[in-house]
């Protein structure tokens, strides 16, 4: 079920060097241990990878949960729709929480943020998604990127230690104005976060930034990231499947029960046959 849908604005900071010593590598189902960045010299594997996903770079390497959905839906809370913009929705997987995000920068016209808070349920693990947010002011790319870093660090308790891994800021003539980025990776505490925020400044119509943030447990963050940020994020984009035929809402084979646990025939949301 591809519900929602939207767009990059392209690759904005290619020819950036991350920074910082940490050896962070990372595996994923498709992604080998070595692959390196684009933009970061400092990471390998997985993190290589999604570091340079989120900021527009191509990758063949993804792991395979790019182009499935491989977690069970939470049925209660799907298909998540954002009030704001029709463009931004997604099926919601079991254990975690969704909620309409708001801006954290300052900067924001209030009323014109579309955003989503997803959650996992032990409150250790966080994706966020802007899809959009006209903003005004004194603002730039770095200092939204660090409105919602400072958020991300108090929900997880502002941790003393912290290393910057990777980082970059940029800025370009666009299609449709002066486009801008800055990103960071960083190791905080125990966990490891994942930040970009893009601002477009439309000629003659306003500006509006957009952005991701991902938080999760250094020890597995690897996996999450596999399970649930990159495909949360290939939804928005047409990517993953349909959800399986016990879990989707309907009586796929016409016995008059729909999806587990009604229909006995089911043994789980996941499984992808109602008949047998």
């Amino acid at each position: 079920m591809k519900n929602g849908r939207a767009s990059l604005t392209g690759a904005l900071l290619l020819m950036i060097l991350g920074c910082g010593d940490a050896d962070g590598s990372g595996t994923g189902s498709g992604t080998p241990p070595s692959a390196t960045s684009e933009l970061c010299e400092d990471v390998r594997g997985l993190e290589a990878v999604y570091y340079d996903f989120i900021n527009g770079v191509p990758r063949g390497d993804l792991p395979s949960t790019a182009f499935t959905i491989p977690f069970d839906i939470d049925l209660a809370q799907s298909p998540y729709s954002n009030p704001t913009s029709l463009l931004l929705g997604f099926t919601v997987p079991v254990g975690w929480t969704v909620s309409d995000g708001d801006d954290v920068s300052g900067f924001a016209i209030p009323g014109t943020v579309a955003a989503a808070n997803l959650v996992r349920d032990d409150e250790q693990a966080v994706w966020r998604y802007i899809l959009n947010a006209q903003v005004t002011g004194d603002f730039t790319s770095a200092a939204i990127l660090g409105s919602e870093i400072a958020v991300a660090r108090d929900f997880i308790g502002n941790p003393e230690e912290t290393q910057v891994v990777c980082e970059a800021n940029a800025q370009r003539p666009g299609i449709l104005g002066l486009e801008s980025a800055a990103a960071q990776l960083l190791r905080a505490g125990d966990f490891t976060i994942f930040a970009r925020a893009q601002v477009i400044n439309v000629s003659g119509v306003g500006s509006y930034y957009s952005g991701y943030l991902s938080v999760a447990p250094t020890t597995e963050s690897e996996r999450v990231t596999t399970d649930i940020f990159v495909p949360m994020i290939t939804q928005l984009f047409g990517g993953g499947s349909d959800p399986p035929e016990c879990g989707d809402g309907d009586d796929n084979d016409g016995d008059g029960d729909a999806d587990f646990p009604a229909d006995d025939q089911c043994t789980s949301p996941s499984d992808d046959d109602e008949s047998t």
